[in-house]
């Protein structure tokens, strides 16, 4: 009786170990054996030895066991989804054979949210000038150094048909393109957030999941909450912290880590952290960090400590391919992270642009929020830039920072939906990125001069004498 108890205690305690199975595999490129691996089934962790071999035990419910690919090696990419994981279920041996890459720190980074494709006319248009572009910028950053691209989440809109279309078209930017998941990229006609991700993974594999670049580590996190028929909320769920906490044990504080996810993790708009966000900077607080996020269809740089910066990129397909302005009036794009020299930079790409267009100047009259004053739109700004502004050559310091909308969204959209009302997520989009310079009525120019945090400077002059002044 005392054994029966002392079991029963036993499973009370430690159920997982109960529910788990031993497992066995290998890690290796060609005939080289990979020691110090991380491998996962998202919960239990282990680390292969200098032969690349593993053994640990993993849940019985375990969908994959994986691996976080080592800096200098990816897995096969050739199906348009990086192959560093393979399906639990059945198996108790895994064999893990990466591709050698460029053996160098240096990297590159396509950060690319929402192409939300819900139509074939849809996909095609993400098939024509935004994949084309993603082909030639790759081509030109892959021949210097590791170079990955990153599918922030919403790859489509409700139709998870499109998903394998799309994973054999990105294989054209010949890099590995690792997916991240959004709401939309859930089957809304599954119940429980585990079984409306199931579509996902089975053409992506796990929904949360890391890489190593250089000296630095890739984490791609779900942040949608997914109870079915399009309800959800923006946050992490037990099991996703859960996977965070288990990798960081094997990550030395001071790393460098990017968290890849699609929903950002503060709402600026409504002034709303995210389900578990307090808890998941909790953990970070030994890092240094960089939130690369989606969703808004419009950009924003937010510092939350002096180590942990996010970039909510603009959406890749603009305002869900209406037009090729954001609704924030940021140009469609991505944005680019280079680790080059051991110096980490980026910038925002425009896809219909020039790199050197980075900054939008809207003299008297133009903005519909501020007519009376010159307008700067700088999409990218961070806290590290500086926009300032000069009066008929006469430094007058820093711009006011207000909320405004590019006219070059507004007309474009307002052409678009002409004669009819426009829907709600279409509508202009008042963001922080804007600033506003207030010359006296007997001014003759406004000179503004913007310089990033990597100390590239735009100047741009504007003749007020015309400019009408309410």
């Amino acid at each position: 009786m005392k054994r029966i108890i002392f079991f029963f205690l036993l499973a009370a305690l430690f159920p997982a170990t109960l529910d788990a199975r031993k497992v066995k595999g290998t890690v290796h490129c060609a005939d080289a054996a990979l020691s110090g691996v991380i491998v996962t089934d998202g919960r239990n962790f282990t680390t292969t030895d200098e032969r690349g071999n593993f053994k640990f035990r993993i849940d019985d419910d375990a969908r994959f066991v994986y691996v976080v690919t080592p800096s200098g090696y990816t897995a096969d990419f050739s199906s348009g989804a990086p192959q560093f994981y393979a399906p639990a279920k059945g198996r108790k041996k895994f064999d893990f054979d990466l591709i050698r890459t460029y053996d160098t720190d240096d990297y590159t980074i396509f950060s690319v949210s929402d192409p939300q494709f819900k139509t074939p006319e849809q996909f095609d248009l993400f098939c024509g000038d935004p994949l084309e572009d993603l082909v030639e910028q790759a081509a030109w950053y892959g021949a210097y150094a590791n170079t990955v691209g990153i599918a922030l989440g919403d790859i489509c809109w409700d139709n998870l048909d499109l998903l394998e279309p799309y994973k054999k078209e990105i294989v054209r930017t010949g890099i590995p393109f690792y997916a991240v998941i959004g709401n939309h990229d859930h089957d809304k006609d599954a119940e429980g957030d585990l079984a409306c991700a199931a579509a996902f993974e089975s053409s992506f594999g796990p929904a949360n999941y890391a890489f190593c670049l250089g000296p630095d580590v890739v984490i791609c996190l779900d942040n949608i909450i997914y109870e079915g028929r399009k309800k959800y909320v923006e946050g992490y769920a037990d099991h996703v912290l859960a996977f965070v906490e288990g990798l960081l044990a094997y990550l030395p504080a001071g790393t460098h880590l990017y968290i890849a996810q699609h929903s950002p993790l503060y709402h600026w708009t409504n002034r709303k952290d995210i389900v578990g966000a307090g808890r998941l900077l909790k953990m970070l607080e030994p890092y240094r960090v960089d939130f690369l996020s989606g969703h808004t269809h419009y950009q924003n740089n937010l510092t939350y400590t002096d180590d942990i910066v996010e970039h909510n990129a603009p959406s890749i397909c603009g305002a869900w391919w209406d037009t090729l302005f954001c609704r924030d009036g940021a140009p469609r794009g991505y944005e680019i992270f280079t680790h080059w020299g051991g110096e980490l930079q980026w910038v925002m790409h425009p896809i219909d642009f020039d790199d050197d267009f980075q900054v939008e100047v809207l003299p008297i009259g133009a903005s519909r929020f501020h007519p009376d004053v010159v307008v700067a739109n700088v999409w990218d700004y961070d806290s590290a830039w500086t926009v300032e502004w000069y009066q008929d050559g006469v430094a007058m310091g820093p711009m006011r920072e207000v909320q405004d909308c590019s006219p070059s969204y507004i007309d474009e959209v307002e052409r678009v939906y002409e004669g009819k009302k426009i829907p709600a997520s279409r509508q202009p989009k008042a963001n922080l990125h804007y600033f506003a310079a207030d010359p006296d009525a007997d001014a003759a120019e406004v000179t503004v001069v913007v310089t990033s945090r990597f100390g590239k400077q735009w100047r741009y002059s504007v003749d007020v004498r015309a400019q009408v002044k309410p």
